[in-house]
């Protein structure tokens, strides 16, 4: 089984083997298809990616790809290549073609392979940092400590953190005395200035930061402190759909560990409701790109039919653009195409009282602010076709959870925020299973995480197809 961060870099390694055999084949034959080598032609290089795949799948560095220094990873690719040289030898041997392939080119081959290796490894690794680099992809994570182990805590985690993640808070947990009360939280934001970082008191309690900020994962080091405490605090951080890492030295934990990782030089148990293999977010988001080129060019047909419709009945911007909250509370600007009057977010006070969706969601049927033309692009849900946008932008999901606005985000308690951990999406479990028949925001959740909780690519493109469906039978959409 490939392990956790491999997918950062097999393709790069698939690359390398392609290039290395192609120069091994001009080095020693001055041709690609030499009739003299009867393991020359592609199939040899096919049979090179096999032994490859087989080393990989048994083969497994101490570190992770983004842990290993140079050194570490120089000798990590001599041994696979190596590997490599031994499965293959075994594999002609069983095919009885050993003593009709040429030494030479094996040894060309793997002296280039092992430079096109380490040269795409590299790459890899320095387009990874770049990525991470921006703000915008790096996960906020909050830190949990004792008062007897702040300053290692700090020390540790605050002043050297991973590639990915930035540390935007800590909170001081007393220790637990047993009394059957939350033990006293103080909660520290982290700044940074030109002298590195500091900390500063917060006003707001713990329990409020983490329902109103973003927090992608929490690390919890609190030795001093009860299992009841421990297994209360995970239980809401999963509640709030956080990633809780919880240090191995914090003994007393209940069964119920998720995964077993490396975090910033630590061995910690790792709780989340759902477990994402890289692998898993990464397919999903080549499918959103994929989708989202597709829809952005039929958007961009549809647009020359519904622009001049739009703006001939209501004039003013065609492109409904408005602020939603996002994976984890993020923010981002959500695209439609304008089905309304453009008073009608003052006109939306006017409605409440009529509002027939019990919870946090509003929902009128025959809404007074929608247009002739939004009506129309409603029913066949023309108006969402922008959002493709969004996907390739990367705020959005072709599937996922429906982004709430902000007003409905500041009244949400804290098991309703689990259902943003994952990027929203244009259509979800909930729009294919009769969303006009829904009327509580509470089954409207309860769909999402259900979504979450048993996510798989599959089920992604379980509910493209049902929705492509839905759309064109115009069910669900007012």
């Amino acid at each position: 089984m490939l392990s956790k961060n491999r997918i950062f870099y097999i393709f790069i390694d698939f690359a390398a083997i392609v290039c290395s055999y192609v120069l091994a084949m001009l080095a020693k034959f001055a041709s690609l298809q030499s009739a003299e080598f009867i393991i020359g032609r592609w199939y040899g290089a096919v049979l090179v990616i096999f032994a490859y795949l087989t080393v990989v799948m048994f083969y497994q560095s101490g570190k992770p790809f983004m842990e290993r220094s140079l050194w570490n990873e120089l000798k990590n690719i001599f041994l696979i290549n190596m590997y490599i040289a031994l499965v293959l030898a075994f594999i002609l041997y069983l095919s009885k073609l050993g003593g009709r392939s040429s030494r030479a080119f094996y040894l060309l081959f793997f002296f280039f392979n092992y430079f096109c290796m380490v040269l795409g490894r590299m790459y890899c690794k320095y387009l990874l940092i770049s990525h991470y680099h921006k703000p915008e992809n790096r996960k906020k994570l909050l830190i949990y400590a004792n008062r007897s182990n702040e300053l290692k805590v700090m020390n540790q985690y605050v002043n050297s953190m991973p590639y990915d993640c930035d540390v935007v808070a800590v909170a001081i947990v007393d220790a637990d005395q047993e009394s059957g009360e939350d033990p006293k939280t103080e909660l520290y934001l982290v700044k940074k200035d030109e002298k590195g970082n500091y900390m500063v008191m917060s006003r707001d309690s713990v329990a409020e930061y983490l329902k109103k900020q973003v927090v992608d994962e929490a690390l919890i080091s609190i030795p001093d402190n009860s299992r009841l405490y421990l297994d209360n605090l995970i239980t809401r951080l999963e509640t709030l759909g956080i990633v809780a890492h919880v240090t191995v030295n914090t003994f007393g934990l209940s069964e119920r560990e998720k995964v077993i990782n490396n975090f910033g030089g630590e061995r910690v148990l790792t709780y989340c409701t759902r477990v994402f293999e890289p692998s898993e977010l990464i397919l999903k988001r080549l499918l959103d790109i994929l989708g989202g080129i597709v829809g952005a060019v039929f958007t961009i047909i549809l647009g020359i039919l519904v622009v001049p419709a739009i703006y001939m009945e209501s004039p003013g911007p065609v492109i409904f653009k408005q602020t939603r909250v996002g994976r984890n509370g993020r923010l981002f600007s959500i695209y439609k195409f304008r089905s309304m009057y453009m008073d009608a977010e003052e006109r939306k006070k006017e409605l409440m009282s009529k509002n027939q969706m019990n919870g946090l969601m509003f929902k009128l049927k025959d809404d007074p602010r929608i247009t002739k033309v939004g009506k129309f692009i409603r029913k066949t849900s023309i108006d969402e076709f922008p959002q493709f946008f969004n996907v390739l932008k990367g705020d959005m999901s072709l599937v996922g959870t429906r982004p709430p606005t902000m007003d409905e985000f500041v009244k949400y308690e804290e098991h309703h925020k689990r259902r943003l951990s994952l990027k929203p999406g244009i259509t979800g479990l909930w729009q294919v299973t009769g969303r006009s028949d829904i009327q509580d925001f509470e089954d409207v959740v309860s769909l999402d995480l259900n979504y979450i909780d048993n996510w798989s690519i599959w089920s992604d493109l379980r509910i493209l197809s049902q929705t492509v469906i839905v759309v064109m039978l115009h069910k669900g959409a007012e």
